[in-house]
């Protein structure tokens, strides 16, 4: 069956499953998407399969249980074995250069707009080693990131926490990547040495639309 009809057929199975199976498919469906290629037919397939075992166990008035054993994460790691695996890096890397891209132009922007209506110059100097490092670390602490988010998803997947908890560590690991990048920012205005030149800045700003461009150009073809 083709990808595209695979996926079809498996959204209509997951709407007629019960709660009770429902929970623990979607469970096993977050799971399965964060460590494997999500749009790859052999991950629909393997989905595809596990659906209609369920439904059958659930016509039967079979436990889940019957279908992934007790442990659902070593259920879920045993499909994931057979599936293509989510390049993490790779896909945290296109989102660097889309954060990094967005953060020039968006900054630069706004500096420009200031400066029309101050009728100022449009130029600004720019400090090589400050502005290379300030994307280098950027770039760093937006993969540091994604990747802290995915492996302790992995960590806490099928764990009986209420939201509050689970949302909350994910809060305080991204509260404390945002304290980072503001202490290194802070850093980074202090160097004021080295090679500098005068660049007009609707020049920056073309640089982080090539940049945008770049993630999510690689971002849609990795997908």
């Amino acid at each position: 069956m083709a990808e595209k009809n695979l996926t079809k057929e498996n959204r209509k199975l997951h709407e007629k499953l019960d709660p009770r199976y429902k929970k623990v498919y979607e469970d096993i469906l977050i799971y399965i998407r964060v460590n494997t290629s999500s749009e790859s037919h052999e991950t629909e397939a393997a989905l595809n399969t596990l659906l209609k075992k369920i439904i059958q166990t659930q016509r039967e008035g079979g436990s889940i249980t019957s279908v992934t054993g007790e442990d659902y994460r070593a259920y879920a790691d045993s499909l994931i074995e057979k599936l293509p695996q989510r390049n993490i890096l790779r896909l945290a890397s296109f989102l660097a250069l889309i954060l990094v891209g967005l953060n020039l132009i968006f900054d630069y922007l706004i500096q420009i707009f200031f400066r029309l209506i101050d009728s100022a110059a449009l130029s600004t100097t720019l400090v090589v080693i400050q502005f290379t490092l300030e994307m280098i670390i950027t770039a760093a602490l937006v993969i540091g990131f994604i990747y802290a988010i995915f492996h302790t998803f992995r960590q806490i997947a099928f764990k009986a926490w209420p939201a509050w908890k689970e949302y909350g560590l994910y809060f305080l690991i991204g509260f404390g990547f945002f304290l980072l990048y503001m202490f290194l920012n802070i850093l980074l205005t202090s160097i004021d040495s080295g090679p500098s030149f005068e660049v007009n800045m609707f020049l920056i700003v073309l640089l982080g639309i090539i940049l945008l461009a770049l993630g999510i150009l690689g971002f849609y073809r990795k997908k």
